[in-house]
């Protein structure tokens, strides 16, 4: 049963999205512009990230597929490059292995089972946006609501990448936050139209 995610995603029918950072009205003008819209790759590492330019043409982005087309609450599952897939599905989810309180880190796992309960990765909600600073038709990312509060995406720069966190802004986190780098962003989902195949740059062809 567990592999069924993973044929899913390899099915013509599935959607397959990449990630990007869409910039907010809270975004400061003092993050590099390259930051936003443009996709996230992995770089070998467990969370999507995004590099500074030049691009290595051999890293691979990172590319999803919901498990459901019609749940609100939905696995995503890591679309596996071709011909050489991992034997078990992988999935986007949010970890708090770093110990920061309301806070929690993008990341891939291919063995949620010893990720601790901590992470969350079952309920991923794709919403259409209505209005706002994005174009109507754009599909972002949410999670479930952890707890009470305003949730929301938070790029991190950590050494020369910016990674994807989750992040309730509260007392309890406040002092380490004060530490960080970071610009407010929202997480879009941009449908790939290209097959998967690990001989092509980037991991993907289109």
């Amino acid at each position: 049963m567990k592999l069924l995610p993973l044929l899913l995603a390899s099915t013509a029918t599935a959607t397959d999205y990449f990630l990007r950072y869409t910039p907010t009205s809270l975004t400061p003008s003092t993050v590099p512009s390259w930051l936003t819209l443009t996709r996230l790759r992995t770089n070998g590492t467990l969370s999507p990230n995004l590099p500074p330019p030049p691009y290595n043409p051999a890293d691979h982005y990172a590319r999803f597929t919901p498990s459901s087309a019609s749940d609100p609450y939905t696995p995503l599952v890591v679309v596996a490059t071709n011909p050489h897939p991992p034997p078990v599905p992988g999935y986007l989810g949010l970890s708090d292995k770093d110990g920061v309180a309301d806070a929690y880190r993008a990341v891939e796992s291919w063995r949620v089972d010893e990720e601790g309960k901590g992470f969350l990765y079952k309920e991923w909600r794709v919403e259409e946006v209505k209005g706002g600073r994005c174009k109507p038709g754009r599909k972002v990312l949410r999670y479930k609501p952890v707890g009470g509060g305003a949730w929301g995406w938070f790029a991190v720069k950590e050494g020369e990448r910016w990674v994807p966190w989750y992040i309730k802004k509260s007392p309890a986190n406040e002092a380490t936050l004060a530490t960080w780098t970071y610009a407010s962003v929202d997480v879009e989902l941009v449908v790939a139209t290209g097959r998967v195949n690990s001989n092509a740059p980037g991991g993907v062809e289109e």
